[in-house]
């Protein structure tokens, strides 16, 4: 009787699933060629996406320090035209991948690419990036061919690129900014806007510096438990 109840109750307060809190919202903008940004997808982002992907809505935006033009349907980016024609290369896949778990290890994968090879604009680099991503390349390749298309990509990303931000790689989380080049973890940023319980937020005195985000709320007290 009364013991069933109380039993059920606790259970309610502490089953809480994590679906059951709003995801974190993930800004991150970046340009295909520059250093910084390569360097933030690689170590920072992916890494992160991998580890917190489930209480994570990533928009992740590939335009960077670009000055668009609609008037005279122009758009002039910071490392010259072959970092636009490479960010719509990425643009397109996010158009037909929209999940990041599509996205991401394209945007990885040249990432990876020496500068020095891509601004030879060598066709072969997207194409071996989207094979290994498992995207469709001559979906891909299409839409960045594609005038009409490929400038409508760069009318949105223009969009979503904060007039604000006033340098590359610009992240925000939950309308936050967080200062990766002041030391700023985009991990625990995520783990501390997080509302609910997620076990790779917390962590020991020895798992410190080796989980992502989880020394943000070592030793917090929460009445959570996560159902797994």
């Amino acid at each position: 009787g009364l013991q069933v109840v109380v039993a059920s109750l606790v259970c309610i307060f502490l089953c809480v699933r994590t679906e059951e809190f709003d995801k974190v919202d993930v800004l991150v903008c970046i340009e295909t060629l520059c250093p910084d940004s390569k360097k933030y997808i690689i170590t920072e982002l992916d890494p992160t996406y991998i580890a917190l992907r489930d209480i994570i809505e990533l928009t992740f935006v590939p335009y960077g320090n670009a000055v668009i033009n609609e008037e005279e349907h122009t758009v002039e980016c910071q490392h010259y035209e072959e970092e636009c024609s490479a960010n719509s290369y990425e643009q397109c896949v996010i158009y037909y991948y929209p999940e990041p778990e599509q996205y991401l290890p394209f945007a990885t994968c040249l990432a990876a690419v020496s500068n020095e090879d891509l601004v030879t604009g060598d066709e072969q680099i997207f194409e071996d990036c989207a094979v290994q991503s498992s995207l469709d390349w001559p979906l891909i390749r299409d839409c960045h061919d594609d005038e009409e298309l490929s400038w409508d990509l760069q009318v949105d990303a223009a969009s979503k690129t904060p007039g604000y931000h006033t340098y590359i790689p610009w992240t925000e989380v939950n309308g936050e900014v967080i200062n990766w080049f002041d030391g700023e973890e985009l991990g625990r940023a995520i783990c501390n806007a997080y509302e609910g319980y997620y076990s790779k937020c917390y962590c020991s005195e020895s798992d410190l510096g080796s989980n992502i985000g989880c020394s943000q709320k070592k030793g917090e007290e929460r009445a959570y438990t996560e159902v797994q």
